[in-house]
């Protein structure tokens, strides 16, 4: 049944009606609601006003609900509702302490959890029974560029099973999260808002210079739902906007200006690559000059994203309804590393379209088929603030430049990478096509459930590193003597298109031994053809 406030009426010849109104049916819960009928005149009525405590006479799932309460009222910065995942026991936002900086493996920018001590791609995430997934190669967290997750007033409530639970879920071994989006009703309801934040009060950063970088964030939007036909069809909308500009506090290591003046004539074009050190310079253990210094700078980045959903219901009959919902996320940033003369864009674009259709065929006989498209794309690209000549051909940026490191994407160096960065250029888009059916029976004792998956996933990326050439140098002494270390490049590469099918069957009974005791007994399989390249 879909989820929200119900009223259940009872009544038989010879006893007292009895009508609850009360009952509030919410994602993923198994309910279950016993009434008594106690004996007494045909026109006498028996009304229950209390509030149910529970109607989940099961405790087979380690589940938990974040109702449409908390993800409307609990404050959240920048209105990212997967942050209310860590009101459930064992959730941890580990996102401050994600390795890597945005790129090949990290360029989903979302939030990250860690459920049960599982990894985060170990997670599912799912937008009314269809996968709500990233774009990047290992991480399928859904997030824009804002770092957030927007579509709170989108959002009616969601749940966050983990641990143990029923044959019904798969694909992935950690926390299943299972989001759905509000509807219209019988009454027309929306909002309008906009929430501000800014630097007018904040104090200096540490590493700030005499001003206090500019800050500014605006979150702002609208949601209408309400009827198209009384009863019978309805709409829901929601859109928000998210711009955001910032003055990154940063603090580079630069060559001072010894270094710069006592480098050779082939070295002098890249120490552009550089702003000029502003701060103080770095001795060694011994106290003798480096070469070195600090420089402090605040560039600004800039964002802007966009949610939008739309969904509408259609109720056929008592035995028929229909849901479509479509919700995109499109959002793009530009961003400077710590070296203010680099920055990186790049741009993600989230969508997801489901058609279920939910049929009764008797009050214990229930079906439910969903149809699902899930995509997630993103590109990747660095540049610089100066304009010097590509090393690989004249249409192409200048490379990245590293000294005393290795040579490992954006790995560690003496002083701060100059130039692009190595995983620049990248472009991911993974398509997911879903069908579903879930079907529930139930036989006296027996509640029985089945149910069959099958996805079909198109992953087309070209992720080659080095593609405008990364020039290492074993140290800053090397470097200033333009003796290269190392030159890697790619001069030609093949896009590849991955294709998998995955399915899944599911057979569950659960047994009500006692009022108080149940045993549940389920098999799932799942399968895979592996991952083949489409060319």
């Amino acid at each position: 049944m879909p989820v929200g406030k119900y009223e259940v009426a009872v009544d038989k010849p010879g006893f007292r009606t009895e009508r609850n109104s009360k009952i509030n049916l919410v994602v993923g819960q198994h309910a279950e609601l016993d009434l008594t009928l106690q004996v007494g005149d045909i026109l006498q009525t028996v009304e229950v006003h209390t509030d149910v405590e529970s109607l989940t006479p099961t405790t087979y799932e380690a589940s938990g609900l974040v109702g449409e309460q908390q993800v409307k009222d609990l404050p959240l910065n920048g209105r990212s509702y997967d942050q209310l995942l860590t009101l459930n026991p064992g959730a941890v936002n580990y996102t401050s302490q994600r390795a890597g900086a945005t790129g090949t493996s990290n360029s989903v920018t979302g939030n990250m959890f860690s459920v049960s001590g599982r990894r985060p791609q170990e997670n599912l995430f799912l937008l009314n029974d269809v996968e709500y997934t990233g774009a990047s190669e290992i991480n399928n967290t859904p997030g824009g560029v804002s770092g957030q997750l927007l579509g709170v007033d989108a959002v009616r409530e969601f749940s966050v099973v983990k641990d143990t639970y029923g044959a019904e879920y798969g694909k992935r071994p950690g926390a299943q999260v299972s989001i759905l989006t509000a509807s219209g009703t019988n009454q027309f309801h929306g909002s309008v808002y906009e929430f501000v934040r800014n630097s007018a009060m904040d104090a200096r950063n540490f590493f700030d210079q005499a001003n206090i970088p500019d800050y500014q964030r605006n979150q702002f939007g609208a949601s209408l739902g309400g009827p198209i036909r009384t009863d019978k069809t309805f709409v829901f909308g929601n859109y928000e906007g998210y711009r955001q500009t910032l003055g990154v506090s940063n603090v580079a290591l630069v060559p001072d200006d010894t270094s710069r003046a006592s480098a050779v004539p082939s070295v002098q074009p890249l120490l552009a690559l550089w702003p000029v050190a502003n701060g103080p310079e770095i001795l060694t253990a011994t106290g003798a000059a480096s070469g070195i210094a600090k420089d402090f700078s605040s560039p600004e980045q800039s964002i802007r994203e966009d949610f939008g959903t739309v969904r509408i219901d259609q109720i056929f009959s008592n035995r028929d309804s229909l849901a479509g919902v479509y919700t995109i996320d499109d959002s793009q940033g530009h961003s400077p590393t710590t070296n203010p003369i680099t920055f990186a864009d790049i741009t993600l674009r989230s969508q997801v379209a489901s058609l279920s259709e939910t049929h009764v065929f008797s009050s214990r006989l229930v079906n439910k088929a969903i149809f699902g498209f899930s995509r997630g794309a993103f590109f990747f690209d660095s540049a610089t603030t100066v304009d010097l000549p590509g090393w690989v051909h004249k249409g192409l940026p200048v490379g990245a430049v590293v000294v005393g490191g290795g040579t490992t994407l954006n790995g560690a160096s003496q002083i701060t990478n100059g130039g692009t960065n190595a995983g620049s250029n990248l472009r991911a888009a993974r398509n997911l096509y879903t069908v579903s059916d879930q079907l529930s029976l139930t036989q006296g004792r027996h509640t029985f459930s089945f149910g069959a998956w099958l996805q079909r996933v198109q992953a087309n990326d070209s992720l080659v590193q080095n593609q405008y050439g990364q020039i290492s140098f074993t140290n800053l002494q090397t470097f200033l003597k333009g003796q290269v270390s190392t030159y890697t490049y790619a001069p030609a590469y093949t896009p590849l298109s991955w294709r998998s099918t995955q399915g899944a069957a599911y057979a569950e009974d659960a047994i009500k031994l006692k009022s108080n005791l149940e045993l549940r007994l389920g098999f799932r399989f799942e399968s895979t053809n592996g991952w083949n390249e489409a060319q």
